[in-house]
C-alpha cells in the first residue's frame, strides 16, 4: 500500500522483501495512482482510490507558463 504510485519503484523494492521473507504478495494498492504505462514498473493491476493523469514534458519542450517554475525532485527517497 502506497500513498501515491508514480513509477512503482518503491512497491517493487517491497516485493523483494516480501519474496525474501517467503510471504505471499496479494497485490498493489494506492490512494492515488498517477502512473502511466510508459513509467510503471508494476505489471499487475493496482487498486487505487483515484487515478489521475499528470502531464510530463521534456525539459527542452516546456510550455511557456512552466519555463519560469523551478524544477524540484519529487518524493522522499533523497531525504537524509
Amino acid at each position: 500500500m502506497e500513498d501515491v504510485i508514480t513509477t512503482g519503484k518503491s512497491s517493487m523494492e517491497c516485493v523483494k522483501l516480501i519474496t525474501n521473507a517467503k510471504a505471499k504478495l496479494l497485490g498493489f494498492a494506492s490512494i492515488i495512482d498517477r502512473s502511466s504505462k510508459k513509467t510503471l514498473k508494476i505489471k499487475k493491476n493496482i487498486t487505487s482510490h483515484m487515478k489521475i493523469e499528470v502531464a510530463v514534458f521534456k525539459s527542452n519542450n516546456l510550455p511557456k507558463d512552466l519555463k519560469s517554475t523551478p524544477i524540484t525532485v519529487p518524493g522522499s527517497r533523497f531525504i537524509k
